[in-house]
């Protein structure tokens, strides 16, 4: 009997994981939970926080999984959730769920019109002995149709046993898909896995190594790689791996470099057509077309982290740059750096600093700071003088924008 009951357990870990990829900016008017499962054996409890002080109603929506007990789109009633307060629901209560093994996303949204109230999302699943795992809500906008990666997949025959299940979901559109293994000299393991999926729907590969027909024997340090293949629609990509001695389970979202956002592309450019080529735009490039005036620019930086911009143009020589902090778009000032940093400035095409701390930008709040393009001193002042900046930073930086063209107050 105890054997059955963990290979029940063990079962429905497959299905289900715990959530350690939590951004902590989570709050959203449409909250997405990866997967939530409801079995003879387990309890879901979703719990959500409302940090207005008006109240609001959420709607819920539970979409079952293709390869589930009954796939698609479950009725559920919504939920009521005063300001400033948590309140938690069951997912079988909520949903009318009957027998079987239920799992699949769960998307919750503000019911009001507009949609603006936020609030955030956490689940649990537990057996009556306190057993669980748990998957945190995410903003529906933490999606996209950038390609994903999950790391660390592993197989093993011996014990503990180890079992890696991938899934896949799409939002609000159809996409179609594809899931390849690479070990850890990035060959590819088996064969690809692909499929296509309606909107809202979901489905898992319990086994990921058998679904991609991989060759016979342990597997370890390999990663899955989701692509959507019908265009850039949003995808919900996770994998789990679990162990059958006590049946432990986690919950691994695919992640990406900068989620096909703007606002935290970890390489960005203006002026400049592929940022990955140094070389100025023909059709659009950015231009100094007075020699007694500065080109000045802004981007969000979210700190701590570090920053470099260069200057790409066929007349460096003729062009200088500096990084101004947070303020006043024209007239805040130069950020200090020493070595082995550099703000720029007279005569210098690039800059480089470190941020400083949290708390050591404008309260911890991240803050627009601003680029100066210049003339330099002594250069050959034939205007228009074409020019392009490209960004590099950890955290990630919006595409630098022209704020506006002022006196030149370089040294």
């Amino acid at each position: 009997m105890r054997i059955a009951t963990l290979v029940s357990a063990g079962c429905l870990l497959a299905a289900t994981g715990v959530a350690h990829a939590q951004a902590t900016a989570a709050a959203g008017s449409v909250v997405v939970v990866p997967v939530v499962a409801e079995t003879s054996s387990y309890t879901t409890e979703v719990i959500v926080r409302n940090p207005g002080t008006a109240a609001i109603n959420v709607n819920i929506k539970f979409y079952e999984a293709n390869n589930s007990t009954t796939p698609g789109l479950r009725s559920c009633t919504s939920l009521g959730v005063a300001g400033n307060a948590s309140v938690p629901f069951d997912l079988a209560s909520k949903c009318s769920l009957g027998a079987g093994s239920h799992f699949g996303m769960l998307v919750l949204e503000d019911a009001a019109t507009p949609k603006t109230n936020v609030f955030y999302a956490y689940s649990r699943a537990q057996t009556p002995g306190g057993n669980g795992f748990s998957v945190e809500g995410f903003p529906a906008g933490a999606f996209s149709g950038a390609n994903a990666d999950v790391v660390g997949l592993k197989r093993q025959a011996a014990a503990p046993v180890y079992q890696s299940n991938c899934f896949i979901g799409a939002l609000g559109e159809p996409l179609t898909y594809q899931v390849l293994l690479w070990d850890g000299n990035n060959n590819l393991v088996g064969m690809p896995i692909t499929g296509s999926l309606g909107a809202y729907q979901n489905i898992r590969f319990l086994d990921v190594f058998a679904a991609a027909n991989a060759p016979a024997g342990d597997q370890s340090n390999v990663r899955a790689t989701f692509s959507v293949t019908s265009g850039a629609q949003a995808m919900v990509p996770f994998c789990t791996v679990q162990e059958s001695t006590f049946f432990g389970a986690d919950f691994r979202i695919g992640k990406s470099v900068d989620a096909l956002n703007n606002g935290q592309r970890r390489l960005a450019c203006i002026g400049i057509d592929d940022c990955k080529v140094s070389a100025v735009s023909s059709t659009q490039p950015e231009q100094i077309t007075d020699v007694t005036k500065k080109n000045v620019y802004s981007m969000i930086i979210t700190q701590p982290d570090y920053v470099r911009c260069d200057l790409v143009s066929d007349r460096l020589s003729d062009l200088q740059i500096r990084l101004r902090e947070w303020g006043d778009p024209f007239s805040s000032p130069v950020f200090p750096a020493s070595a082995p940093f550099s703000n720029g400035g007279s005569g210098n095409t690039f800059f480089y600093i470190y941020t400083g701390g949290r708390n050591a930008v404008n309260s911890g709040t991240a803050s627009r700071w601003f680029i100066d393009v210049a003339f330099r001193t002594g250069g050959n002042a034939t205007v228009p003088i074409d020019f392009g900046i490209t960004c590099t930073s950890g955290n990630g930086t919006e595409v630098p924008w022209l704020r506006g063209v002022v006196a030149n107050d370089f040294p």
